[in-house]
């Protein structure tokens, strides 16, 4: 098997912290009957797994049928994009060079499916990378940014992306992802450089023709491997074990 681990999105218990849920009153499961009874109580929001997590339950419907689903972690599912997008990408790079070497005249189809992987591994890099600088700010805390306490909101809403990854995440943490794994992050600016140029895609136009020359000889020459790895790093680094991958043909460390 391969591919990446779908990680649920569970909240620490800290009486003392930022997350303040009292359980005294939240009913305990001794039978099956208890249970189903506990599941069609629709006061039900989370549920508890140990002494030291919680987990978001979510209501959904789906072609009018309603289930509960413990709530997963989308940064695992960006993440598992970006990850599938590198073996994808070698199979279509493979496929682009047999094509030119034949001289055959489907080229452009053929790098517009190297264009779409790699826009994929991009894009859904950095989906992972912000979505999960976003979850790691605190609910019911005020962050000191620029001198000033705010709330979660205004962080997200306002602050870019740069001011996230290398001040307030590494403040927060007590750690830097940055002064120990600097060319890691270096792969990390140059990720968040290609998703601002797929995002607006700006034309440049050199010889007065074409615009888009610089944008495609990226997407040619990109390290997709290395920069999905260097997200995965950063990820694990803030919080150990979140993004897990099965090991296979594109298993990644």
């Amino acid at each position: 098997m391969k591919g990446t681990k779908i990680n649920f999105k569970g909240r620490e218990y800290n009486s003392d912290g930022d997350r303040p849920v009292q359980l005294d009153d939240v009913p305990k499961v001794n039978s099956e009957k208890q249970l189903k009874k506990i599941l069609r109580d629709k006061s039900l929001v989370f549920l508890q797994i140990g002494d030291k997590e919680l987990f978001g339950i979510n209501r959904l419907k789906f072609k009018q049928k309603s289930f509960l689903m413990l709530e997963p972690n989308p940064v695992t599912f960006y993440f598992s994009l970006a990850f599938d997008a590198v073996r994808q990408l070698e199979d279509a790079r493979s496929l682009f060079a047999n094509t030119l070497n034949e001289g055959a005249n489907s080229g452009t189809v053929v790098f517009s499916y190297v264009f779409k992987v790699t826009s994929v591994g991009i894009i859904f890099s950095f989906f992972a990378l912000e979505a999960f600088m976003n979850q790691m700010l605190p609910d019911y805390a005020l962050i000191n940014y620029n001198g000033k306490l705010v709330e979660k909101e205004h962080i997200q809403r306002w602050t870019s992306f740069e001011d996230k990854m290398n001040t307030i995440i590494p403040r927060l943490c007590n750690k830097d992802f940055a002064q120990k794994y600097p060319k890691k992050m270096d792969r990390i600016a140059r990720l968040k450089k290609l998703r601002d140029e797929l995002t607006h895609l700006k034309e440049r136009r050199k010889n007065g023709f074409t615009s888009y020359d610089n944008v495609y000889q990226d997407i040619l020459d990109l390290n997709l491997k290395s920069i999905v790895v260097a997200v995965k790093s950063f990820i694990n680094f803030y919080q150990p074990g979140l993004i897990s991958n099965y090991k296979g043909r594109t298993s990644i460390k």
